[in-house]
């Protein structure tokens, strides 16, 4: 996993489609090996998001400032910088076995039900997301003149809906590395707050994985009265349903309530560099901490 970005060949053409249709800044694309712009904060109190708070999970816990969130996701990752509007929060080392977490702006598109996830036809619908997924990762394959393929779901989408929260991992091969996608939300009474979380090892369990994502969900509060129970009668309600959401974190097309094409553009993405949704930020702790990260 870690060859993936070094592999010149690989990181030519990130940084080709980067350039050829993305708006950037005039700072460079990637950050220099040994220089350390950055002045990552001791994570020691709640971090106070738009819709909640984020405990802290792990004395070695780090994130860093609005300016500096920006400039990673910018120089690392090749996010065209309006992007930055829509994250909250990088957050590295949260708790052992994870490099870092993602919390993305919040999506106020009303109350989402769980009906549809109980419905006869959830499992052909979670099936048919999945080869939206697949078909478009084939699109992005050819237009890069690499094999990547989605492999399978290492956790099948899982709702709890107890605890209104939603998450699931797919395992991603490109060129023969190994990438485990993680993405999970929680609902509240306005809508939904998306995470990231890329796992220090490609090699976790689904029980590992599982643990991992719920503790990270279990540890974010909800500002008061804003809870997914505290929904109110007169509330927004949603157009779609949590398989509706779904579709949305996984960048697919859904039904008629969602819209066509690819829906997952909240980072402001062109839909020609889709393929980058998949490239997450693997193991940013040792270029951010150095050493002492290891």
């Amino acid at each position: 996993m870690r060859r993936l970005f070094q592999n010149s060949h690989f990181r030519d053409n990130v940084l080709f489609l980067v350039f050829s249709f993305m708006a950037f800044s005039t700072e460079p694309a990637l950050a220099q090996e040994n220089a350390n712009p950055y002045n990552p904060i001791n994570f020691t109190q709640a971090l106070s998001t738009e819709r909640g708070n984020l405990s802290p999970g792990s004395p070695d816990a780090r994130y860093l400032n609005k300016e500096e969130t920006c400039k990673l996701v910018v120089e690392m990752n090749g996010w065209a910088k309006e992007s930055c509007k829509e994250i909250e929060y990088v957050v590295f080392a949260y708790q052992p076995g994870i490099d870092n977490i993602i919390i993305e702006k919040p999506n106020s598109g009303g109350f989402v039900k769980f009906d549809d996830w109980d419905s006869e036809e959830a499992g052909s619908e979670i099936e048919n997301i999945w080869n939206e997924l697949t078909e478009g990762i084939k699109q992005q394959s050819e237009q890069l003149g690499e094999p990547i393929t989605a492999e399978k779901w290492v956790v099948y989408p899982t709702l709890n809906k107890g605890k209104s929260f939603m998450y699931y991992a797919f395992l991603l091969n490109w060129n023969g590395e190994k990438v485990v996608n993680i993405k999970a939300t929680l609902f509240d009474r306005l809508g939904y707050i998306p995470f990231r979380i890329v796992p220090d090892s490609e090699k976790l369990s689904e029980n590992e994985l599982r643990e991992m994502v719920e503790t990270t969900l279990a540890s974010y509060i909800p500002s008061k009265e804003q809870a997914y129970f505290n929904f109110e009668s007169g509330d927004k309600i949603a157009a779609a349903g949590a398989i509706g959401v779904l579709a949305t974190l996984v960048g697919v097309k859904y039904g008629k309530a969602i819209g066509a094409g690819f829906i997952a553009i909240a980072l402001a993405f062109a839909k020609k560099l889709w393929f980058l949704l998949f490239i997450p930020l693997i193991f940013l702790k040792n270029r951010i901490f150095g050493k002492k990260a290891e």
